[in-house]
């Protein structure tokens, strides 16, 4: 005999024509929430291409923030050359300004300092040209309030200390006149060059003359500055007798051709024939070369 199969619908069974009109409303709203969030990526995109185009934007700012928090700020580049002290700059890159000062005394690195100027940079520059001095150059140092004579006198001294060659310079009326009122006139100079011609030795004259035919201007001051202290120290100057040097302390001499340029570019160097005599004579007091 064939068993009859039949389905018989559980008892207490919830259908929607069940529910109450509130709990029917509850309902269409989970079932609108639920459709509206089938429609977007994460819960948040449309579309595969939005969802990947955050994806790479969460991603390039984590990576760039890893990046700042691992990498420390990039120090100053330190100008490198053999001319340079090895601790002209401090680790961070800066001018080490006590380096300075003890390469060209506390005045010359105040006005160095002011102005933004690296020294360092100038004097390899200078070096590593072999003796050249730039229009730049002296624009720089001239801004920082040093006159161009002194810039000028100042790099003759080195390149002549260092044996570099200078270019012969073209030397105007106005700038002879000037050189010989450096030492007091026409007649002074007149006196030293002949005194010069008989008291020097050969290698001494060939010096000088080598600085008049083929350094520049400032170099010659230099030069003929060095010439009137030799003079005054062998005749004696405006009737004071020739005794000998007296002891002297380390005030009473220039240390460094920067000294003797710093005096040199004070203003009473030009205007003030009494200045100019104490610092021809101080130069005679040192120990310096040329």
């Amino acid at each position: 005999m064939a068993e009859t199969l039949s389905y018989q619908e559980p008892q207490n069974v919830t259908t929607v024509d069940n529910l109450t009109a509130e709990e029917q409303d509850s309902l269409a709203v989970g079932e609108k929430l639920v459709e509206q969030q089938d429609q977007l990526l994460a819960g948040k995109y449309k579309s595969a291409q939005e969802l990947e185009k955050a994806y790479m934007e969460l991603q390039g700012k984590l990576g760039s923030q890893e990046k700042t928090e691992a990498e420390p700020e990039p120090k100053a580049d330190k100008p490198e050359s053999e001319f340079i002290p090895e601790n002209g700059y401090l680790d961070d890159g800066s001018i080490n300004y006590d380096t300075v000062t003890e390469t060209y005394g506390a005045a010359v690195t105040e006005k160095l300092k002011a102005a933004g100027v690296d020294p360092w940079t100038i004097s390899a520059q200078f070096h590593e040209s072999g003796g050249e001095v730039t229009d730049e150059m002296v624009s720089t140092l001239t801004n920082a309030g040093f006159s161009e004579t002194a810039v000028r006198s100042y790099f003759a001294g080195r390149a002549s200390e260092s044996g570099y060659g200078a270019p012969a310079e073209d030397i105007t009326e106005s700038q002879i006149n000037d050189i010989k009122q450096s030492v007091g006139g026409d007649q002074a100079y007149a006196n030293v060059v002949n005194w010069a011609k008989s008291s020097l030795d050969q290698e001494q004259t060939n010096a000088f003359d080598e600085v008049v035919n083929t350094g520049s201007v400032a170099a010659i001051k230099l030069a003929v500055a060095g010439l009137k202290a030799q003079y005054d120290n062998a005749n004696g100057v405006e009737g004071r007798m020739v005794t000998g040097k007296a002891p002297v302390n380390s005030g009473d001499i220039y240390r460094s051709q920067a000294e003797l340029v710093a005096a040199m570019n004070d203003p009473r160097y030009d205007r003030d024939p009494a200045y100019r005599q104490d610092v021809i004579e101080k130069l005679d007091r040192s120990n310096l070369e040329f």
